[in-house]
């Protein structure tokens, strides 16, 4: 499992660095580049620029730091290494919804998004989960109940990585404050 941001909102931001990323996923951790931090920071940005803040960097991180509710769009996504099935995060998931996973040991279903819409089904001592609910006769996502705890664990610490690398790359002096608002609004740093 990995947390990742939509990069395709990106907005180019001359005066602060950005991958070369023009539609795609952003995996967020403690080892990312400073250009990812920045692609990332970028997208978060541009996703919730709802009022159309004039598009320099500064303005548009100043959205995140005024917003009643930050939104990322993005998610987790879960790749099986025996099988090769990769759920990818849906339209309207984002990493807000990341903790939904922790339902899964209680039989919940967590919202994965739309178009596709990804089916779960729970085995024994498995959930089973295949990209689209219309295509179920391939081979499925396998996670193993007992496992789940220690890959949402990984995630966690990965997220709080990306709060480190917030803390200390973010542009224009804003990292500290950056940093504590994704952590509140995300619910990263408290525990599982």
């Amino acid at each position: 499992m990995s947390a990742v941001v939509a990069a395709h909102h990106l907005v180019n931001f001359p005066d602060w660095p950005t991958g070369p990323y023009s539609d795609g996923d952003v995996v967020l951790s403690g080892r990312m580049s400073r250009e990812d931090v920045g692609t990332a920071l970028a997208s978060i940005a541009q996703y919730n620029n709802h009022q159309q803040v004039e598009q320099d960097g500064p303005s548009m991180l100043r959205v995140l730091l005024e917003a009643e509710k930050i939104i990322m769009s993005g998610g987790l996504l879960v790749r099986d290494t025996r099988t090769g099935v990769v759920i990818e995060p849906g339209c309207c998931q984002g990493i807000e919804d990341w903790r939904d996973w922790c339902g899964v040991l209680d039989g919940v279903h967590p919202w994965l998004g739309h178009s596709p819409d990804p089916k779960i089904e729970f085995g024994d001592g498995v959930v089973r989960v295949w990209p689209d609910d219309g295509k179920t006769d391939g081979p499925a996502c396998e996670v193993p109940l007992a496992e789940l705890p220690v890959h949402l664990a990984v995630v966690r610490q990965d997220l709080l990585g990306f709060l480190d690398l917030v803390r200390g790359q973010a542009p224009y002096g804003m990292g500290e404050e950056l940093a504590e608002r994704l952590d509140e609004h995300f619910r990263i740093s408290a525990p599982l």
